[in-house]
């Protein structure tokens, strides 16, 4: 066992006898996963919020809780994924949710953008165009990564039928 996967059991508490009893570690898991998203929904809300309402200020807190709620996640994947459970592979589908977690995010991103980089600057158009072009460049990233993923699972599946 890694570092990481020790470091989370601990964070988790995985070792508690609590977890012996199957219902009670499944309903546990549950409640787990509605509270991680809960988390996420008020993340991603009040960074789309807080820039608008509460300037710099709230610009910098919006940013913090973007970054706690990324890093939550991807050692939340990692753990997962260490466990050899692919959550890309299942969970990545197009759902309504997925467009309005998308939409919270970019307005929580063009506000701080707002409040942090262009409001400091003297010209804001050459911020915007930097900040267009930054959005196309991540996109086509995302969407490689997206691609490569979905190559690695259709792999993984083909030498699973073969076995």
């Amino acid at each position: 066992m890694s570092a990481f996967e020790r470091a989370m059991r601990s964070v988790g508490d995985l070792d508690d006898e609590f977890y012996l009893d199957e219902r009670q570690r499944d309903v546990w898991n549950e409640a787990a996963a509605v509270g991680f998203q809960l988390f996420l929904w008020a993340a991603l809300a009040a960074a789309a919020v807080l820039p608008w309402v509460a300037g710099r200020t709230g610009a910098w807190i919006g940013l913090g809780l973007l970054v706690a709620a990324a890093v939550i996640s991807i050692a939340t994947i990692e753990f997962a994924r260490r466990r050899h459970v692919d959550l890309h592979a299942t969970a990545f589908r197009v759902r309504p949710r997925l467009f309005l977690a998308g939409a919270l995010y970019a307005v929580g991103v063009v506000g701080l953008i707002d409040r942090l980089v262009v409001a400091g600057a003297q010209d804001g158009a050459s911020t915007w165009s930097g900040a267009a072009v930054g959005a196309a460049v991540g996109i086509a990233g995302a969407a490689l990564v997206v691609r490569a993923k979905q190559r690695r699972q259709a792999r993984f599946e083909a030498a699973e039928d073969l076995v």
